[in-house]
């Protein structure tokens, strides 16, 4: 990366490694010690590697140390290094905010938005995702609350699921 500041991220080894999934990197097998998110672009598809260290349920991630697999980092576009540094920006605040974003059914866009009557078995349309027009309005408006692609982007979220 162009501009290699100190830059570093430690903490429970729990809750760094849900963070770095949630951001969309994988543990790297084949270098060991270190997290691997691609980047694409026109001109290809860039490893993003950031190293770590792990001792004591604690994990550190260096990423003043962190590279671009197989290619010198004056060798990869400057779009390419603003995304990597952006990844690096968006893991450290989502880090920051985890005790924030303890899930909660009932608080923000999680709530549904009406109450769902439960039915017997006996009367209950099995293998439809709606039961009538009412449940198909609350869907709906349920729908409507979920975030696009890019808003998860943005946020420095991956989609779910990821498919290898």
């Amino acid at each position: 990366m162009k501009s290699k500041q100190i830059m570093l991220i430690s903490g429970s080894e729990m809750r760094i490694k849900e963070s770095l999934s949630q951001a969309g990197f994988i543990r790297d097998f084949s270098h060991q010690s270190t997290y691997r998110t691609e980047l694409d672009s026109p001109q290809g598809v860039y490893i993003f590697q950031i190293p770590y260290e792990e001792s004591d349920g604690t994990l550190t991630l260096y990423g003043e140390t962190a590279f671009f697999d197989g290619i010198s980092d004056s060798d990869v576009p400057e779009n390419i290094q603003i995304a990597a540094l952006e990844r690096w920006y968006a893991l450290r605040v989502r880090l920051g905010n985890t005790e924030s974003q303890v899930y909660s059914p009932d608080r923000g866009d999680r709530r549904p938005s009406a109450p769902i009557p439960s039915r017997p078995v006996e009367i209950a349309w099995n293998g439809s995702m709606v039961q009538d027009f009412a449940d198909m309005k609350r869907l709906g408006r349920d729908m409507d609350r979920m975030k696009t692609e890019q808003q998860l982007n943005d946020e420095g979220l991956v989609n779910d699921p990821i498919q290898y």
